[in-house]
């Protein structure tokens, strides 16, 4: 196929622009980057993550060969445009399909962000396409491959798990029972990976996916061990109808929908499943097969309309990229940048560069210190993923600092207890309880830290008392 130079062009410029924004991503983009980090032998602080380790293993080489995080960019390229090819192959190398995912929103959002969610979405994609060909009647052995790829797409992000159930169900319920169970084994294979590193580390295979879980109920249903809860506010339900094709309803003819009935029953669930879990990145997973339907059944004039909706959509979604070339925003992704509009900030100075600047003089000034870090429980995360020097021990959560100069029974961060609750004059009520407690194995000398450090001038411990100010940073020293 002759390349088009328009084609050409424009990847080229998708490829300048994630290279060039200093954005990483939002949601959970830290916790993959300090796992590569932690891998790499480069993390100066104990490693919490509730999302599988293996998508920060596999990058862990060229984190740790480079000191640099940039590799996560180069994979989340390749990945989205491997998910754009793919859509081009499938569609039978339709080139209105090609148009419609290279200029896609939800392609140009995800570019520059340190997420495994790409090449998840990719997998899935594969998954659904040789679940589909099975249930065309072109043999078993494209259950195989997709039961593979979904165990692959679980893998590396846990929470694709609802949308592989959902798939799976959808094409498998009039099927024969023992190919339902031969498509879970075949999802096991995939798992294989992520179930081997799991035992690796914690002697539990299936953690990774039990810990995904139990996360989301927690965050879903209890409101996250801190209390965060989950937004399910109608403006970011608004913002990802922007990303969804205006002609998705046209697909929705009755000829159509006999044609592809489960593939829009899928499309169906999932869209409620992502309207109760409104966050943009998450349609990843399944407007590329949106995309390749509606290259199927489009006419001329929707096509080109769809073009055009989506090219301004996109022009859109990439202004805060643009932005973050030079200026640091409070609105750094599409989403935020639509909330900070009424109060938008800009500026030259970047957060990152300046507290690389005071923790280089801090480990000048106090060089093998550990210094615990206040006053939320995750601040620790920001200086431990941004220090790649050598003379500070560790940072230490404020949360792990109380907990382990605390009393044994005070070392419960989050419990739960769940109950029957007995209508009969029974002699027992059943109970079981989760806990998140302090790690058994903490080795840090707690009571010999002496010093602390905050974005802010309160630290939240009693017993340190600021010394010094950096630019961005404050250095707190114990007195008692």
């Amino acid at each position: 196929m002759k390349i088009d130079k328009r084609i050409l062009a424009l990847i080229v410029f998708f490829i300048l622009l994630v290279l060039s924004t200093s954005f990483y991503g939002a949601t959970d983009s830290k916790e993959y980057s300090d796992t590569s980090k932690f891998f790499a032998g480069e993390y100066p602080a104990k490693i919490r993550a509730s999302h599988s380790y293996l998508y920060g293993l596999i990058h862990s080489p060229f984190v740790g060969l480079f000191d640099s995080f940039l590799i996560f960019k180069i994979t989340t390229l390749i990945s989205l445009l491997l998910i754009v090819y793919s859509v081009y192959w499938m569609s039978g190398k339709n080139k209105g399909a090609l148009w419609l995912m290279l200029l896609s929103p939800i392609i140009w959002y995800m570019g520059p962000w340190t997420s495994p969610l790409p090449l998840a979405s990719l997998f899935f994609l594969w998954g659904y396409y040789f679940i589909r060909k099975y249930d065309e009647g072109y043999g078993l052995k494209n259950l195989f491959y997709s039961g593979v790829f979904l165990g692959l797409s679980l893998a590396f992000w846990a929470s694709i798990m609802y949308f592989v159930f959902i798939l799976g169900f959808v094409f498998l319920y009039n099927k024969k029972l023992l190919h339902f169970l031969y498509f879970g084994c075949f999802i096991l294979v995939g798992l294989l990976p992520q179930f081997i590193l799991d035992h690796i580390l914690f002697g539990f295979a299936f953690l990774g996916l039990l810990r995904n879980l139990l996360g989301n109920f927690a965050f879903s249903i209890l409101g996250g061990i801190y209390g965060q809860g989950t937004d399910f506010g109608i403006l970011n339900i608004i913002i990802i109808l922007f990303f969804v094709p205006i002609f998705i309803f046209a697909l929705a003819k009755r000829e159509i929908f006999s044609k592809e009935r489960k593939t829009f029953v899928f499309l169906l669930f999932s869209s409620i499943l992502i309207l109760l879990n409104p966050q943009i990145r998450i349609l990843l997973v399944f407007i590329p097969i949106i995309t390749l339907k509606l290259s199927k059944y489009l006419n001329y004039k929707q096509y080109k309309k769809q073009l055009y909706v989506f090219l301004i959509i996109t022009l859109v979604v990439i202004v805060p990229y643009i932005i973050q070339i030079k200026y640091e925003t409070n609105g750094n992704e599409f989403s935020s940048f639509v909330r900070a509009i009424p109060d938008l900030k800009l500026s030259s100075e970047s957060t990152k560069s300046l507290i690389i600047q005071d923790l280089d003089q801090i480990e000048k000034e106090y060089p093998n210190e550990i210094f615990v870090v206040g006053p939320s429980s995750d601040d620790y995360r920001v200086l431990a993923n941004v220090y790649w020097g050598g003379d500070v021990k560790e940072f230490v959560s404020i949360e792990d600092y109380k907990l382990n100069l605390s009393a044994e029974s005070e070392s419960v961060i989050a419990q739960k207890e769940f109950c029957t609750n007995v209508k009969i004059k029974e002699r027992r009520d059943f109970c079981f309880s989760v806990l998140i407690r302090k790690a058994f194995n903490d080795d840090t000398d707690y009571s010999s830290i002496k010093y602390g450090i905050s974005e802010e001038n309160e630290f939240g411990l009693e017993g340190f008392e600021l010394v010094k100010k950096y630019e961005k940073l404050n250095l707190f020293e114990k007195v008692s």
